[in-house]
C-alpha cells in the first residue's frame, strides 16, 4: 500500500481527535473575549491532510503523462467551472467581511477539504477501504464517553494528547442534563460538545454497520448506542428513532425486527417522557434568538452576506433586535448560517450543491452503497436544522468531507448526468 493511502487510513482512525494548536491574534477577540470559532487553529488532522496531499501530488508529478492530463481535464472541466465560480464568490465575500482574517482562514479550510474530497475521488477510495478505521474510531470515542459519564468529569492524563479538555460538572459553560432536578454531566469524549459526539457516532455507525462482521458489528453498535444515549442529544435521538423504525419496516429477519422494535420503544419512551427535561428553557430561547439574528443578517446583507465565519462578529449588533443572549455561538442551523454569511446567492448555491450530491447518490450503481449514502446524507441534512457542527467543527467537517468524497468516487449507472 502506498504511503499516502496508509496516512489516509490513519486520518480516518484519528477523525475524532481534536488535538491542535490555537492562536489568538486580535481578530480572534470579540468584546475582549477569546472566541474559539475565530481562533486560527492547526489540528493534528490538518497536518495529516497536508502530508497526504503532498505525497499524492509528488506521486502524480512523478507519473505525469500528457494523456493523463488530457483525461483529467475531460473529467473535471464541469466540476472545475462550478467550484471556481463558488471560490471566486467566497473570495469576494471574504474581501467584504468585517473580520477578513477569520473569513479567509475559513476559505482556506474549505479549499483544504475540497482537495481532500478530490483526493478520495481520484484514488477511488470506497467504504470498504475505510470502514475498519472508522469503526475503531467509533469504539474508542464511545468508550471515552462512557468513562467520562461514570466519572462525571474528564479522564485527563494521556487523553490530553488526543485533545480532551479538562472539565467536570462545575466547569462554567459545560453541557449538562437535568434529570429529576439533578445536574448530570453530558460526556464529550474528545469532541467540542456532546451533540457533536452524538452526530459523529450516528453517521459513522450508518457507514460502517453493514460491513462489520458479527461480533464486532454488535460490539460497535452497542458502544455507539450507549454513548449516544448518554450524550442526551435529542436531535440525534429523534433521527435514530426514525432510522430504527425504517429498519423494522424493511428487515426480513424476525429476531432483528424484535430487537430493533424493543430498542426503538425504549428510545420513544425516554424521548417522549423525559426529553423536554434534559435542558432548561433558557437554551431554547438562546437558539431561537440566534435563528432570528441569522435571518436578520441575511435580510440586511442579501447579496454578499456578512462573510465566512463572521456570524459571531456581527452578533452583538443584532442582539438588541431579538433579545439579549450573551451566547457567542454560530446559529444552530446550517441553512440559516449559510444564509447569514453568504446571503441569498450563496444560500441558493449551497442548495444547488446539495441537490447535485443527492442526484449523484441516486445514480450509484450498487444498491447497498446507494442506501447507506442516502441515509447518511439525509441524516446530516436533517441534523443541520438543529445544529451547526457539520459546517463549523473540525471532526464533523472531516466526516462530511469523507462522506462526500466517497459518494463522488462511487460507480454510477450509465447515463449519469451529474458532475462526475
Amino acid at each position: 500500500m502506498k504511503l499516502h493511502r496508509k496516512l489516509f487510513w490513519l486520518l480516518v482512525f484519528l477523525l475524532p481527535v481534536q488535538l491542535g494548536r490555537h492562536f489568538w491574534p486580535q481578530s480572534s477577540l470579540l468584546l475582549g473575549i477569546r472566541i474559539d470559532y475565530l481562533s486560527p487553529t492547526l489540528f493534528l488532522t490538518d497536518l495529516l491532510v497536508f502530508l497526504i496531499l503532498l505525497l499524492w501530488l509528488l506521486e502524480v508529478l512523478k507519473n505525469f503523462k500528457k494523456r493523463f492530463l488530457i483525461n483529467l481535464n475531460k473529467q473535471i472541466t464541469p466540476r472545475l467551472f462550478f467550484f471556481l465560480t463558488v471560490f471566486i464568490f467566497l473570495a469576494l465575500t471574504s474581501f467584504l467581511a468585517r473580520n477578513q482574517t477569520a473569513s479567509f482562514l475559513k476559505l482556506l479550510k474549505i479549499i483544504e477539504f475540497t482537495l481532500l474530497a478530490f483526493y478520495i475521488f481520484k484514488n477511488k477510495i470506497s467504504l470498504r477501504d475505510v470502514y475498519l478505521p472508522l469503526s475503531l474510531a467509533v469504539c474508542y470515542s464511545s468508550l471515552m464517553a462512557m468513562a467520562q459519564f461514570i466519572k462525571q468529569g474528564s479522564l485527563n492524563g494521556f487523553f490530553w494528547f488526543l485533545g480532551e479538555r479538562t472539565f467536570d460538572i462545575g466547569t462554567p459553560g459545560i453541557a449538562k442534563a437535568i434529570i429529576k432536578g439533578r445536574l448530570i454531566l453530558r460526556p464529550y469524549a474528545i469532541f467540542p460538545h456532546p451533540n457533536t459526539l452524538a452526530g459523529f457516532l450516528l453517521i459513522s455507525l450508518i457507514l460502517v454497520f453493514p460491513f462489520l462482521k458479527r461480533f464486532f458489528r454488535w460490539f460497535t453498535f452497542s458502544l455507539a448506542m450507549l454513548a449516544i444515549i448518554l450524550s442526551f442529544s435529542r436531535s440525534v435521538w429523534l433521527v435514530l428513532f426514525l432510522l430504527l423504525f425504517i429498519l423494522i419496516v424493511f428487515l426480513k429477519n424476525k429476531k432483528l425486527k424484535i430487537s430493533f422494535f424493543s430498542l426503538n420503544s425504549l428510545f420513544f419512551t425516554v424521548f417522549l417522557f423525559f426529553g423536554y427535561r434534559f435542558s432548561t428553557s433558557e437554551a431554547f430561547w438562546q437558539r431561537l434568538q440566534l435563528m432570528q439574528s441569522a435571518f436578520l443578517m441575511g435580510k440586511t446583507f442579501p447579496l454578499s452576506g456578512i462573510g465566512l465565519n463572521n456570524f459571531i462578529v456581527y452578533l452583538p449588533e443584532f442582539w438588541p433586535l431579538v433579545g439579549f443572549t450573551y451566547y457567542f455561538q454560530p446559529v444552530h442551523n446550517i441553512y440559516l448560517l449559510v444564509l447569514a454569511e453568504l446571503g441569498f446567492l450563496g444560500f441558493f448555491l449551497f442548495l444547488w450543491f446539495l441537490f447535485l450530491v443527492l442526484k449523484k447518490i441516486l445514480m450509484i450503481s450498487f444498491s447497498k452503497e446507494r442506501v447507506i449514502f442516502l441515509l447518511a446524507f439525509l441524516t446530516i441534512l436533517f441534523l443541520g436544522f438543529f445544529d451547526h457542527y457539520w459546517l463549523t467543527l473540525q471532526q464533523t467537517q472531516l466526516l462530511l468531507v469523507l462522506l462526500l468524497g466517497l459518494i463522488w468516487s462511487s460507480k454510477t449507472e450509465p447515463g449519469d448526468l451529474s458532475l462526475n
